[in-house]
């Protein structure tokens, strides 16, 4: 499912503890470790710069490229190795194209002058844990390439009951996540139960090696890749093979049951899952969501005449963006409800993914699956909606497979395993711009408990 994409540039860090890097093919990747927003007008006038031009520093990374060559908070980036920085978007476009090692020149507005500044790049560190073992590696994709994968194994020896998490719509590395993300606290809490956890990045973020750009890959490719990774992770020793456990939060819950129906596995978790053809959830989504962004009823109602035959042509019929913008109304919808660039992008990914979205055959996955479900909703979460698409899941495990399928929704919280209230609380922090904020502080633990007693009740189980 859609979630709303980050305007500010963040690298992250972790302080160094023992890891073990297994992988031949992947180096790290450059980490410049700023945190940037776009000058603006008002700003550039405010700072006296003679355009709307630039990067204004908001954070410096320690341990990061930009720590090291002694960027500082409100320092202005204007040019990179001697190219323009328009705005914190273009710098994080160029700094995906940086090297570990190689030279780095800034032109940088500070203290109400151009200075140049010049260092090396640094690489990104690699991710810890107080509870275990990080261990860094790769897999290989059947199109080539490789991506990113990072185990954390409780301490000692032996082979431990695994989670391999499985993320969202989006594009960006959970790679070294900031211990504060609520992804992070969730594959930490599951360590600390004495879980091994597995993730891997997509292809085109983070580490890979020879694949497309994240944006540009089909949802196929995605599921390949998800593939590979799950017959990597039964390879490794310290992983008990007959307990494996797929967490698949958001779009990762219709991708999890996908890759189980060929690689089995003990369980399965769902949530915020969409549990029906992508073409029947984007009509719900934005008939039942935009009201509660206080769109009016009747313009809704309005827009919908318009682009439920959106909708059609583009899932289901499979025309392109560039021939459904010839609409001008089209147009209009898919630029302000799809992300439309006109390049062929909507969400910021290859359009062709929301159009597999609408074939892929979850029901039939589910069913030959054949593993342990639990399908979880977030009472606040606004992305998928309501309770039911749970319900669905669980009901449709249980056709098949008696007594294998659970729902449960969990009180209070919200799409990213935040304990907000109710849907219009996180909608409330969201337009006051205090979301972040509160989110690294209110993680529901409560998840972790849940997902622990169900796990320990399986593992009992043939």
């Amino acid at each position: 499912m859609k979630c709303k994409a980050l305007v500010a540039f963040v690298l992250l860090l972790c302080l160094p503890l023992a890891n073990y890097m297994q992988a031949q093919n992947l180096k790290r990747r450059a980490f410049l470790g700023v945190q940037t927003i776009t000058i603006t007008d008002s700003l550039a006038k405010v700072r006296k710069l003679p355009a709307a031009s630039g990067a204004l520093v908001v954070r410096v990374i320690p341990g990061s490229t930009a720590a090291a060559i002694k960027l500082q908070p409100n320092d202005i980036i204007l040019t990179l190795n001697n190219k323009s920085v328009g705005s914190a978007q273009e710098l994080v476009a160029m700094a995906r194209q940086l090297q570990v090692g190689e030279k780095l020149a800034l032109s940088v507005f500070k203290a109400g002058k151009a200075v140049s500044i010049k260092g090396k790049v640094q690489p990104m560190p690699q991710e810890t844990a107080v509870n275990g073992d990080v261990i860094y590696d790769e897999v290989a994709l059947p199109s080539g390439g490789y991506v990113r994968s990072i185990i954390k194994k409780p301490k000692g020896k032996g082979k431990f009951p695994a989670v391999f998490f499985i993320q969202g719509f989006n594009c960006g590395s959970i790679d070294n996540l900031p211990e504060d993300d609520t992804q992070r606290r969730l594959m930490d809490g599951l360590l600390a139960k004495g879980y091994l956890v597995y993730r891997i990045d997509k292809p085109g973020t983070g580490d890979t090696k020879g694949t497309k750009p994240c944006s540009e890959i089909t949802y196929q490719e995605e599921v390949d890749a998800f593939k590979a990774a799950l017959k990597k992770l039964k390879t490794y020793d310290a992983v008990d093979t007959d307990n494996i456990f797929l967490f698949g939060h958001s779009l990762g819950g219709n991708t999890a049951p996908l890759i189980a129906a060929e690689e089995k596995v003990k369980g399965i978790i769902t949530y915020g899952a969409a549990a029906m053809p992508w073409f029947e959830y984007l009509i719900d989504l934005y008939r039942e969501q935009r009201p509660l962004y206080s769109v009016d009823y009747v313009q809704v109602e309005d827009d919908m005449k318009t682009f439920i035959p959106l909708l059609y042509e583009l899932m289901v019929q499979k025309k392109t963006p560039e021939e459904l913008a010839q609409n001008p109304k089209y147009k209009t919808l898919l630029q302000e409800n799809l992300d439309y660039d006109g390049k062929g992008h909507l969400f910021a990914r290859n359009y062709k993914v929301l159009q597999q979205l609408q074939d892929i055959p979850f029901n039939k996955a589910l069913k030959e699956a054949n593993a342990y479900t639990l399908a979880i909703y977030g009472e606040a979460d606004v992305q998928s909606l309501d309770a039911e698409g749970a319900r669905m899941i669980a009901d449709v495990v249980n056709s098949f497979h008696p007594g294998k399928g659970e729902s449960y929704v969990l009180p209070r919280t919200d799409h990213g395993f935040v304990e907000v209230g109710i849907k219009a609380d996180y909608i409330r922090l969201q337009a006051e711009g205090q979301y972040d904020a509160f989110a690294s502080s209110h993680f529901n633990y409560k998840l972790i408990d849940l997902l622990d007693t169900w796990i320990k009740d399986k593992l009992k189980k043939a």
